[in-house]
């Protein structure tokens, strides 16, 4: 896989025309990182190589060129797995650290959603929290989330154990006159450690920014950078898009229709054909002197020709091969569905399809999604416990801990009667298991709370309340209605 770079010797791109056959998937790549690149050559090192992230993108937003016709396949493989993921719920065992969490991840949604979908879309995101001045009350700091692209980013690991050693930033400056023209470009360095922190603007900054170069003491003792990477590998210091596997097809659809389109024009306008005794005598009969003369015959709005006895006037049409492009359609599309592990309803209903119903299709989405959600939950634990150690640091406060518990939504969309019938037929069983002698109440009350999402541990002895003091009260409160003891009616006997 290689990504395309301005400049590059010339082996290389005679490399690139012999292999340029295999498919399209290498402009999502990096193939080609500093030196050979060759395994067989060179000792075990980390792959560096990054998606372009450009083109990822443009491939989500469908302003690719080369693949506007098939690209519009992306948004929905990329926005139906972010959207099923939803944002996770933190919970702390300390109450008021368990508020503030909760406060800054509510506050902090939209940046979270925004995380899953730049993850699968770019296979990368680096998620940074910092505290800077409220923007409503520059006297007080508030923490703040801010997703850097990327491209920016440039981690260095210790080889040994994979921890960041440092994290350095190139921010690129555009500054620009009232009329929005150009007047000065320039980088701004700022290197992450977990003592220190540098910012370093090159030569081409103004004077006042460079002014401001220099190093500051690092408060937190760590990097506040977490790194979400997308079907990470152990060899590989970055992630994969979703996009990669299904950018060969979908550059394959775009080919095909555009073939489809360019044939359409092309066969869609007949041409007439005629079968003449005399050519003489038809042009007399249905063109000028001038035109004749001229060579040039105009057939548009001509809607009556006057033929002789024996003439014939005919259209020719050929075949546009419609049924063929239509079947390979129909299989590009089907293999971007399998490929992607998206199902054919998020994809709306412009390609017919009866090979699985919507509830079918569900399953194999389910398993995706929870296999998602377990390769987030690592960094996503490590952006709440690192947010729960700089709130502790502000407002001096000692924790016993920074481990969070992470929880997700609901994954499937709930059907009301079918989720009623679930439970009344577990019930049910359950039961008929309890009288048996088969189950104890104690492992029937456990079963059922995976269906009933209210219901507490049936005993606790360390909480105030579990689901057998409530059953207790229940059925309390029920002998007491049904035998009127302790009501008061208002009124005379």
């Amino acid at each position: 896989m290689a990504k395309l770079k301005l400049r590059r010797p010339a082996w290389r791109n005679i490399i690139q025309r012999l292999f340029a056959p295999l498919g399209e998937i290498s402009v999502l790549r990096n193939a080609w990182p500093s030196g050979w690149g060759f395994k067989y050559m060179t000792s075990y090192r980390l792959d560096s190589s990054r998606v372009n992230y450009d083109l990822a993108r443009q491939l989500y937003r469908n302003t690719a060129d080369k693949y506007k016709l098939g690209a519009g396949f992306a948004k929905p493989i990329i926005n139906t797995t972010a959207g099923f993921m939803g944002a996770p719920h933190f919970t702390h065992i300390d109450p008021e650290a368990d508020q503030a969490l909760e406060q800054a991840v509510t506050r902090w949604t939209g940046k979270v959603l925004r995380i899953n979908r730049n993850t699968l879309r770019d296979g990368d995101v680096f998620a940074r929290i910092v505290r800077v001045p409220d923007r409503f009350n520059s006297r007080q700091e508030a923490f703040d989330l801010i997703l850097i692209p990327p491209e920016w980013v440039t981690p260095v690991t210790d080889p040994i154990t994979g921890q960041w050693q440092q994290l350095v930033i190139r921010h690129p400056v555009t500054v620009t006159d009232i009329q929005g023209r150009t007047v000065t470009e320039y980088t701004l360095t700022e290197i992450l450690t977990p003592k220190s922190r540098s910012i370093e603007a090159d030569a081409r900054a103004p004077a006042d920014v460079r002014a401001r170069n220099g190093e500051e003491a690092n408060p937190w003792g760590f990097i506040p950078v977490v790194h979400f990477t997308n079907e990470a590998e152990e060899n590989q210091l970055f992630g994969c898009s979703d996009l990669e596997a299904v950018e060969p097809f979908m550059k394959a659809y775009h080919d095909t229709m555009l073939f489809a389109v360019q044939g359409s024009k092309l066969f869609s306008r007949p041409k007439a054909k005629f079968s003449l005794k005399s050519v003489e005598k038809f042009l007399q009969d249905n063109f000028s002197t001038e035109e004749i003369q001229a060579g040039k015959l105009k057939f548009a709005d001509k809607e009556i020709f006057l033929l002789q006895e024996g003439d014939d006037a005919s259209f020719i049409t050929a075949d546009s091969g419609l049924a063929g492009i239509t079947t390979l359609l129909k299989f590009l599309y089907f293999c971007i569905v399998d490929v992607s592990e998206t199902p054919e309803f998020a994809f709306g209903t412009a390609v017919q399809s009866s090979k699985a119903s919507v509830s079918e299709q569900m399953v194999p989405l389910a398993r995706k999604i929870r296999r998602k959600r377990g390769m987030f939950e690592e960094p996503y634990g490590e952006l709440a416990s690192m947010y729960l150690a700089m709130w502790a640091k502000v407002e001096n406060r000692a924790l016993e801990t920074y481990r969070v518990d992470i929880g997700w939504d609901e994954l499937s969309p709930r059907n009301d009667q079918e989720v009623a019938g679930t439970i009344k037929t577990l019930v049910e069983g359950l039961v008929t298991g309890m009288e048996a002698g088969l189950v104890s109440v104690d492992a029937a009350a456990e079963f059922l709370r995976e269906f009933v999402p209210t219901m507490l541990p049936y005993v606790d002895p360390d909480a105030d309340d579990d689901e057998r003091r409530r059953v207790a009260k229940s059925f309390t409160l029920i002998q007491r209605l049904q035998d009127g003891q302790g009501l008061e009616f208002g009124g005379e006997e």
